[in-house]
């Protein structure tokens, strides 16, 4: 009870001076102890958290290393966690041979991967400005980037699909959701919650598909085969994170 006081002060001591000073999450580094088809365990540990997502690298004899997987984080009991491991391709190269070097017992593995980089999607300028000023140690992939390639893609309505494409494009982890007071902080590889904050919305006026100063911009394609706008804020990114 004493401790969970004073997180509760810790926390309201943050809000109260407007920032949050400190990194929101530690890149956190650790071996597989076992790997089995396309899963690996390793050592539970506070700093690991399910939803969670990383690479594993193999390191070879003249101690260069290469990341040869992703891993993410699908469940933990206090002594282990469990991952499930998926080819990396983001830095993946046509015109370069392949190699294929499967994960194996021993390898790194490391965990909040680029969780300093994030995208951010809030409904107007001030939620935007509120969240981005508080958190200060987050290296913000600003909005205009993110509609700027949906505007020239004709994507008046982002998936999750095109969310990873542009975490992947940008190299950021984590993607920064506002709606209905609260914020949520999802990991852009298993797009599940890693942490959720009271953020209150204070301007109703909303900004679709989110804020950004080329939003109007973002139209459907001359054809659209299906291609709808977004019509209401709060359901559609709730639907998107699967929030009830």
């Amino acid at each position: 009870m004493f401790k969970r006081v004073i997180v509760f002060l810790f926390l309201a001591t943050m809000f109260l001076f407007g920032v949050y000073d400190k990194p929101l999450f530690e890149e956190y580094e650790t071996t597989l102890n076992t790997v089995e088809n396309s899963r690996a365990v390793i050592d539970d540990s506070p700093s690991i958290v399910v939803g969670s997502s990383g690479i594993v690298l193999y390191t070879f004899e003249n101690q260069e290393s290469m990341i040869i997987a992703r891993a993410t984080v699908i469940s933990k009991d206090g002594k282990q966690a469990v991952l499930e491991l998926i080819p990396f391709d983001s830095l993946s190269q046509n015109n370069f041979p392949k190699i294929s070097i499967e994960p194996k017992e021993g390898n790194i593995v490391i965990l909040n991967y680029l969780y300093r980089r994030s995208l951010i999607v809030t409904p107007n300028y001030e939620s935007f400005k509120k969240i981005t000023d508080f958190f200060i140690n987050i290296e913000w992939i600003h909005p205009d980037t993110i509609a700027a390639f949906l505007a020239k893609r004709y994507i008046p309505n982002p998936n999750r699909k095109r969310f990873r494409e542009m975490c992947s494009i940008n190299m950021a982890g984590l993607i920064a959701f506002n709606m209905e007071n609260m914020g949520y902080f999802v990991d852009c590889v298993s797009f599940k919650v890693v942490k959720a904050f009271k953020m209150p919305i204070e301007n109703e006026k909303t900004v679709l598909p989110f804020y950004s100063r080329i939003s109007e911009h973002i139209g459907t394609p001359p054809i659209s085969l299906g291609t709808r706008e977004i019509t209401d804020y709060s359901e559609y990114y709730r639907h998107l994170l699967e929030i009830k």
